[in-house]
């Protein structure tokens, strides 16, 4: 019919668009596309998923156990598969467990299981979270909780930022004020208690960060295995959960392990969650933090517009123009992240006029009669002309100079 034929000329239009793009360019495309549909997912079936009383058919901890369980197969399938570590007449099985085992110690999977019961706790309060706010709010607090993840790592990394990271921080938080304050009820969208749980979960993932620093710097592991490791460890804790203690998400106390598994809501939020590990792993391999960013800009205001059709988000001009604050404010830090330090100053263009020749060649005598500390203590551009060979009196051949570029550009460390 003539709609197919429509929708497979504009599939076809989209496909020749992504494939005319530079190949590095469409990969990153490609992997913002990819992160973006994820997390936009997994915020969609986080709420969807629900019974009517904001709780779950399903237990949560069991959702979060099979979905580490399928990325520890991943995980291990990859590193089996690794060509590094394989040798001829040996099972790759048997080189990967010798490999992981090389790479492993007690300190380093004590370290790495912690890190994984940070991430069991903020996977549940997250769960937790989403019966008390939308999808597109939760989002975007994390967009603009920058400041709180920055505070972490200041106080226990020594991390610093400079003055415009802090500017675009504060931005990010003021952004946030403008979407959740409501000047005419003078309250917010949402009760405190959802904004405390959403700070909590922010610090949860600073401290997340912070020990992901900490196993980066301090330990040489694979990324496959010490992935493999992690899932290994959510896997375990999360098991544990469903068997020993209270799941205040669900809406029964006695729901079995694979309890409302026939929804396919609740099927989608374990594959959605086992998706955002690689989604997340591919777009730092194939892209960058910038890329990250814009993803996430992009999932906050996909869920914003959600929420406003499907959820009852009541929506006006300043909630979007503080989603807007708050994407802009994003990208301001990262731009400020990426600046580097000043380089050197250059010195002005030269006068070649035969007046201006002999004021350097007179000006170069008296630097010659500087002290040795005088000349290393001061730095004046363009202040010493090229060498010219037509003057060679003692004090100038006793006493080398330093050429313009040893003088001029300063050492950024």
């Amino acid at each position: 019919s003539n709609l197919q034929v429509s929708k497979t000329g504009v599939h076809e239009k989209l496909y020749w668009f992504i494939m005319a793009v530079e190949t590095p360019a469409r990969t990153k495309v490609l992997a913002v596309l990819a992160l973006v549909c994820v997390s936009s997912s997994v915020g969609i079936l986080y709420r969807v998923s629900q019974a009517s009383g904001r709780s779950f058919e399903y237990s949560t901890t069991s959702a979060i156990c099979i979905a580490e369980f399928i990325k520890l197969c991943l995980a291990m399938a990859f590193h089996i598969g690794d060509s590094s570590h394989q040798s001829e007449g040996m099972s790759p099985i048997v080189t990967g467990v010798k490999s992981a085992r090389a790479q492993l110690s007690k300190s380093a999977v004590g370290h790495i299981w912690f890190l994984a019961g940070l991430y069991t706790l903020n996977n549940q309060l997250s769960f937790y979270v989403y019966t008390l706010a939308d999808p597109g709010t939760i989002f975007l607090f994390k967009a603009a909780s920058t400041m709180i993840v920055a505070t972490i790592q200041c106080l226990f990394v020594g991390k610093h930022f400079n003055a415009e990271q802090w500017k675009a921080m504060i931005l990010q938080g003021l952004g946030m004020v403008v979407v959740q304050y409501n000047p005419c009820k003078g309250s917010t969208r949402y009760e405190p208690l959802a904004y405390i749980l959403m700070s909590i979960s922010a610090v949860v993932t600073a401290l997340c960060a912070v020990r992901n620093e900490y196993l980066v710097k301090n330990y040489k592991i694979g990324l496959n295995v010490q992935n493999a490791v992690l899932y290994s460890g959510g896997f375990l804790m999360n098991l544990y959960a469903f068997l020993c203690l209270p799941n205040p998400n669900s809406s029964k106390n006695n729901i079995g392990f694979f309890h409302g598994y026939d929804s396919p809501e609740a099927l989608g939020v374990v594959f959605a969650n086992a998706l955002m590990g690689l989604v997340i792993t591919a777009v730092y391999k194939y892209a960058d933090a910038v890329a990250k960013c814009i993803a996430s800009d992009i999932t906050a205001v996909v869920l914003c517009i959600f929420s406003s059709i499907f959820l009852g988000l009541e929506s006006s001009v300043t909630m979007w123009c503080g989603v807007a604050v708050v994407c802009f404010a994003v990208h301001y830090y990262t731009n400020a992240s990426a600046a580097g330090p000043p380089g050197p100053l250059k010195p002005p263009a030269e006068d070649t006029s035969s007046s201006a020749r002999d004021i350097k060649l007179g000006r170069k005598d008296e630097d010659v009669e500087d002290d040795d500390d005088d000349e290393q203590g001061q730095l004046i551009i363009g202040k010493t002309g090229p060498a010219s060979p037509q003057r060679c009196d003692k004090t100038s051949s006793a006493r080398p100079k330093r050429s313009n570029a040893a003088r001029a550009e300063p050492d950024h460390g």
